[in-house]
């Protein structure tokens, strides 16, 4: 007996049914095979990518000690740079003491120089003796109308601040003279006592 038609379409739609579940239940584990092999790549790859904890520790130490020692350096840099301007300084302090002594004798021997000279001119002595006890307003007016070589020998035997007092009262254009006179008159003098020591 033959199966009817409606039985055979029914039995093909639940053979087509039964082979898509068949079919779909073997595809399955391929592709979940094939996502699992994916993510595994992805996975490698990021862990080979993102760095570990102990590794981004130990750049970060590596960075830190390169900067001290490059820290260290320019202060090492500057401690040297210091000490050759503190040696410098010192050589400078030391001429300059050498040149402040060697200043300080050239004026002892002008001022002993300038008793001898004075010892021989009585006048003189009197004129400065004078000058010096005068108001320095007054000697100013004197001064400024005096021979300029007299001007000069009393202003480089009395005092340095009355001397300047003095110099202060006298007119711009003249006192600017007389300072300048007085460091060629002691020059002078320095030069004279040299030569007669020379002549010795």
């Amino acid at each position: 007996m033959l199966p009817s038609r409606r039985l055979i379409f029914w039995w093909l739609v639940a053979m087509v049914l039964w082979a898509t579940v068949v079919w779909s239940v073997q595809e399955t584990p391929d592709m979940k095979t094939t996502d699992s092999y994916e993510n595994q790549q992805v996975e490698d790859r990021l862990e080979e990518e993102a760095p570990s904890e102990e590794s981004t520790l130990l750049e970060q130490l590596q960075a830190r000690l390169k900067e001290l020692d490059e820290r260290e350096r320019g202060l090492q840099q500057r401690e040297e740079r210091v000490a050759a301007l503190q040696r410098d300084l010192e050589a400078l302090a030391a001429r300059q003491a050498k040149e402040g002594k060697r200043l300080e004798g050239q004026a002892s021997s002008l001022a002993e120089e300038q008793r001898r000279y004075l010892e021989q001119d009585p006048a003189l002595a009197h004129l400065i003796k004078i000058y010096e006890s005068m108001d320095p307003e007054e000697a100013a007016l004197r001064i400024e109308h005096m021979r300029e070589g007299l001007a000069l020998d009393i202003l480089a035997a009395i005092k340095d601040k009355k001397a300047a007092g003095v110099l202060a009262g006298v007119e711009p254009v003249k006192a600017a003279k007389l300072s300048e006179g007085l460091r060629k008159y002691r020059e002078i003098k320095l030069q004279q006592r040299n030569d007669s020591k020379a002549r010795k």
